[in-house]
């Protein structure tokens, strides 16, 4: 392994045939002074996801299928002082990676955060004011909401990381235990915060953060109103589970 290197970027994928190749397009297109690396983890795709990712960055095939597994796989398998997890449908902006590394790097006490998300179906405006972009959507009354809660969770205590783009220090990661797996897939995210959230808890120090200036794009087509609902439903029923999976700091098993 290169010891040497500032970032890794970790892309879980399954069935992504449409949105993988933008996505590693974007992170490949980073501008930036950095050492950084990008993998695919598969979770045994029966499409050309594979092909397709191949052509563009290292490709490792999950021995099991789940996100939370392919996560944790693909952690073992880079060194960058920095992880990024990002979903095969988000799009970087190409100053992303340079932005996101001073940050941590002028901010030591802050362990782990997540870009601003933007959801779009495809249409976007872009525009500068000063040194500030931003981006505008269909959906800009949403993606408007959804920061403002981001953040307000953040502000009182409780920080939740955007499922889509996940930065975190490689020694806190490892202190966490990884990703574990909750007893339905749409609360990996919640749990990996909860577990960020009990770490610095008992460390008394670090911060987990929603910023407000950097953003990310990434796909609507997951989102709708069932799907939101079920995600809150699942968690308020079963949040003792997720909390107790949330404080397990032993690493998973990836033989």
């Amino acid at each position: 392994m290169n010891y040497n290197l500032h970032i890794s970027v970790i892309i879980p994928t399954y069935n992504e045939e449409n949105s993988i190749k933008s996505t590693l397009i974007a992170v490949k297109q980073q501008q930036c002074d950095l050492n950084y690396e990008v993998i695919v983890v598969d979770g045994q795709s029966t499409d050309n996801t594979v092909t397709i990712a191949k052509t563009f960055v290292k490709v490792y095939i999950s021995p099991k299928k789940g996100k939370a597994y392919q996560l944790n796989y693909g952690s073992s398998k880079t060194s960058g002082e920095l992880i990024i997890f990002l979903d095969a449908d988000t799009i970087l902006y190409p100053d992303f990676l340079q932005r996101i590394y001073a940050i941590f790097k002028a901010r030591k006490n802050l362990y782990a955060c997540s870009a601003r998300v933007n959801y779009h179906n495809g249409n976007t405006i872009s525009f500068k004011l000063a040194s500030k972009r931003f981006i505008i959507t269909q959906y800009l009354i949403l993606n408007f909401n959804m920061h403002l809660f981001y953040v307000l969770k953040s502000l009182v205590g409780y920080p939740e990381l955007a499922g889509c783009n996940m930065i975190v220090r490689r020694d806190i990661f490892l202190k966490t235990g990884g990703f574990k797996t909750p007893p339905n897939s749409l609360g990996i995210d919640k749990v990996f915060s909860d577990s960020l959230i009990y770490l610095t808890r008992k460390l008394k120090k670090g911060k987990v953060r929603t910023l407000n200036f950097i953003s990310v794009l990434t796909s609507a087509r997951h989102l709708t109103i069932k799907r939101s609902y079920k995600r809150i439903n699942l968690y308020l029923s079963k949040k003792d589970i997720y909390y107790d999976l949330a404080k397990k700091d032993e690493l998973v098993d990836l033989a």
